[in-house]
């Protein structure tokens, strides 16, 4: 039985996800597809080429990864991801020939064509780049002519390629939504705005999934929260195992 799992962008909150995927390996659930949109796609594309989630949480103290989503201002413009395509590099493919040993797919906006568009073959650095080129923050990629910015604006659960790839698919969203009364000024209500219409990419896809995994405990932290990685995991490890009974009984139907 092949099994995928789609894990949503949020930034440091996304380190939630890799508690999810040591919580499923510890009770012998190993993907054999991993989509991801944003912080999602880092996440799945560590897993995909090889590393366990304990040595992804151990690359998570170091100062590289601390740095990857850093904010800095280039000719007061937007900022590149320069340190995230070092990292990138570094940990998964340098030249860019090497190919994951568990089936990644990336999820990217395409601003041009105003869809979505799935990732699954090739040189993966630069869609990972535009995955997490979340718009306002950093700089657009662009790819074949085209301006690629963050998946989860369009899609940040991306089960489309595992609907018919997989007979069973798991979904982890670190996309908050919770009820929000007290909103002061111009920009908290932008961000709920933005905030908002990615979890309503979110929903309908959520009721695609065999297992939903909402991860409630990670809302209140920040995107940029990334010094809490060890928080972040034991979230994502104890909302998986406080529903691992429910996880197996509905994987093996």
């Amino acid at each position: 039985m092949s099994i995928g799992i789609a894990m949503s962008g949020g930034g440091a909150r996304g380190i939630a996800h890799i508690g999810v995927l040591h919580a499923l390996n510890e009770n012998g659930i190993y993907p054999d597809h991993v989509s991801g949109s944003s912080a999602g796609s880092i996440i799945a594309a560590l897993y995909c080429y090889g590393y366990t989630p304990k040595e992804i949480l151990e690359l998570s103290h170091k100062k590289a990864f601390l740095k990857i989503f850093k904010i800095g201002f280039l000719n007061k413009g937007l900022t590149d991801l320069t340190y995230l395509r070092d990292f990138l590099k570094s940990h998964i493919d340098f030249n860019g020939l090497n190919q994951p040993k568990i089936k990644l797919h990336v999820c990217v906006s395409n601003i041009n064509s105003g869809r979505f568009e799935i990732i699954s073959d090739g040189n993966f650095i630069e869609p990972l780049l535009a995955s997490c080129a979340l718009p306002l923050l950093f700089k657009p990629v662009i790819i074949n002519g085209n301006i690629y910015v963050d998946g989860g604006l369009l899609n940040n659960l991306p089960v489309e390629p595992l609907l018919t790839l997989c007979e069973k698919i798991l979904g982890s969203s670190v996309s908050p939504h919770e009820e929000r009364m007290e909103l002061k000024g111009m920009r908290n209500i932008g961000s709920r705005c933005l905030q908002l219409a990615i979890w309503n990419t979110v929903r309908p896809r959520l009721k695609l999934c065999n297992v939903a995994l909402e991860i409630e405990k990670s809302y209140p932290f920040s995107m940029f929260d990334l010094k809490k990685s060890d928080e972040l995991f034991a979230i994502g490890y104890e909302t998986t195992m406080d529903r691992m009974s429910e996880i197996k009984s509905k994987l093996n139907r």
